[in-house]
């Protein structure tokens, strides 16, 4: 099974009762745009829509935080969804939130979880079939089992400043993660992790077509970076959500599995006092 699908094998994949197609797009708070109504309007023919905020970590105050099995099991079970279906997740943008949706699968046991590369652009550039009918679902009693091992938390990265274990890469962009611009959510510090290094997830996405770029060419950007692809690694960005492309992307050179996700990212870290940061 391929982690990265492309157009032509959906195609020929839509009415597989295998495969179930999932809409995972978070639209951000500015653009005044709700994610289920869009879905509603128009998506991929059999899709399902999966909501990141109602499934991630309800009881939390930062963004996007991994929920625990029971909650997880129940919202996943809800949307008619089995342990051992071949979900192919895509969104709205081409890559954005698509990944974080694979990453929570991935790290709740699913094995059969894949990312449309390219998403909803590259399905309509291909002119493929749109729909706006809503499938009933009938509920299943899907089991989460969540990997800990996959999630670092706060003090596992303030205790890698010390002890050296991870490389640290941020996906946000290069004014974020040099302090030049503010935050997006009030009330944080602005800057970057000691000693991490930045990049921006979009540098790993073609402009023109929203699909992932070669392999050859992550591999070249990883290298201008000094990281070593065989080390362990830890992935944030703002609240977790494009770190998972960092993560996809670095997992589709086959070269390291132990590549991790900071849940809290800079949500959590902008918001200590006690965090150490750099600029520039």
């Amino acid at each position: 099974m391929n982690q990265l699908i492309e157009i032509e094998w959906l195609k020929k994949n839509l009415n597989n009762p295998n495969v179930r197609i999932i809409d995972g797009t978070l639209h951000m708070p500015t653009s005044g745009l709700n994610a289920f109504e869009v879905f509603k309007e128009k998506h991929i023919p059999n899709a399902i829509f999966v909501d990141l905020e109602e499934t991630s970590d309800q009881k939390s105050n930062l963004p996007h935080m991994m929920p625990d099995n029971v909650y997880f099991s129940k919202k996943i079970s809800l949307l008619g969804i089995n342990n051992n279906d071949h979900l192919v997740i895509y969104d709205m943008y081409g890559m954005f939130s698509a990944a974080r949706i694979w990453f929570m699968f991935k790290a709740f046991g699913h094995e059969k979880v894949s990312i449309l590369n390219g998403g909803f652009p590259a399905w309509i550039d291909s002119n493929g079939e749109i729909s706006n009918q809503i499938n009933n679902l009938e509920p299943t009693n899907y089991k989460a089992n969540l990997n800990k091992s996959l999630i670092v938390n706060y003090k596992e990265v303030l205790d890698n400043l010390l002890n050296n274990k991870y490389q640290i890469i941020d996906a946000r962009s290069p004014d974020r993660f040099s302090g030049n611009s503010e935050e997006p959510r009030p009330g944080m510090k602005s800057g970057h992790i000691p000693k991490s290094k930045n990049l921006y997830f979009n540098d790993l996405i073609d402009p023109s077509t929203k699909k992932f770029i070669k392999k050859k060419e992550i591999e070249n950007l990883i290298k201008k970076l000094g990281i070593d692809i065989k080390k362990d690694i830890i992935c944030s960005c703002g609240s977790g959500v494009t770190a998972c492309i960092l993560k996809f992307a670095l997992e589709l050179l086959n070269e390291n599995k132990n590549i991790k996700i900071y849940d809290g990212s800079w949500s959590e870290w902008g918001t200590k006092e006690d965090s150490p940061c750099e600029k520039n």
